[in-house]
């Protein structure tokens, strides 16, 4: 049984946020994503996945956001529309998971605006929040928030730059919290933390750190995200929870490796996570954020 850390009491929650995408939407491979023929061979698992996250949340009394991909509610919609009635805030993740570097502006205003509609229509709810596949990871990319303003979202949660490993990254505000475009539209970035080395690394934001790295580390960054910024913006996937769930053929290796190391131990690490921290949906935990843009309007 677990030795479980009284929940820290933060002035305000952090918030859990889940990509809803299955396993092979993925753009890792030099091949790029799943080809027709592929498609007809590969069996959909983010339905058994997301359910079984799900039930681990309530078991918490925790409520997310759900960040799905227009694509994969031809095997969620029915369960997107009981995570509503659960409690749970549904935001759009995108078509088909195609990233931006991939898109030309046009092309990614047609995507959003197809899988919102696709998205609502699962779910039975407006929807206000966006996250990028494959997140927002430079600058170069923030025409994007543009685009997001124009098709009137309120927010966007995707700034998380990959190549975090590497001093070039930094934080877009300067303390790694949330900030306001001047269109209205508010971004609640990944959490960055500054290191003793000069790196902003994602410590405090779930995915591959919560899965494979010793939790105590993840408890360390988030309290002291807490501490000196205010909530933070956790996340994970469907798929990391499942070690059944493959990878396209011709993935290169460390990408499998990346990707599939810690998920038999993600449940663990979600209840200990869950059990130390509170949290809500992000347009819960910035409901005042968003009230600002709501008045100015």
């Amino acid at each position: 049984m677990l030795e479980r850390t009284p929940r820290v009491d933060a002035p305000r929650p952090n918030a859990l946020s889940v990509d809803v995408e299955d396993w092979f939407h993925d753009e890792s491979r030099p091949a790029g994503p799943a080809r027709a023929e592929e498609l007809a061979r590969i069996e959909p698992r983010v339905a058994r996945n997301l359910s079984r996250l799900l039930e681990i949340f309530a078991a918490h009394d925790v409520r997310a956001t759900l960040f799905v991909l227009g694509d994969a509610t031809r095997q969620t919609a029915s369960l997107v529309r009981e995570a509503v009635g659960l409690g749970h805030e549904i935001a759009c993740h995108g078509l088909r998971h195609r990233p931006l570097a991939a898109l030309s502006r046009e092309e990614f205003r047609e995507d959003v605006h197809r899988a919102r509609a696709m998205v609502e229509d699962a779910a039975g709810v407006a929807v206000t929040g966006f996250r990028a596949p494959c997140f927002i990871r430079r600058s170069a990319d923030l025409w994007a928030l543009d685009t997001l303003a124009g098709e009137g979202f309120r927010y966007d949660s995707s700034y998380l730059p990959l190549s975090c490993w590497s001093r070039a990254a930094r934080p877009l505000s300067p303390d790694c919290g949330p900030f306001r475009l001047p269109s209205g539209l508010w971004e609640f970035p990944l959490p960055l933390t500054r290191v003793a080395t000069g790196h902003h690394l994602p410590f405090a934001a779930g995915g591959f750190v919560l899965r494979a790295l010793p939790f105590s580390l993840t408890r360390r960054y988030l309290r002291r995200f807490n501490q000196q910024v205010g909530p933070a913006i956790v996340y994970t996937h469907p798929w990391e929870i499942d070690p059944q769930s493959g990878k396209l053929d011709g993935t290169p290796a460390y990408i499998r490796f990346f990707n599939g190391v810690g998920r038999r131990r993600l449940a663990v690490q979600l209840d200990r996570l869950l059990s130390e921290f509170r949290f809500a949906p992000i347009a819960e935990v910035y409901a005042g954020e968003l009230a600002q843009s709501a008045s100015a309007a």
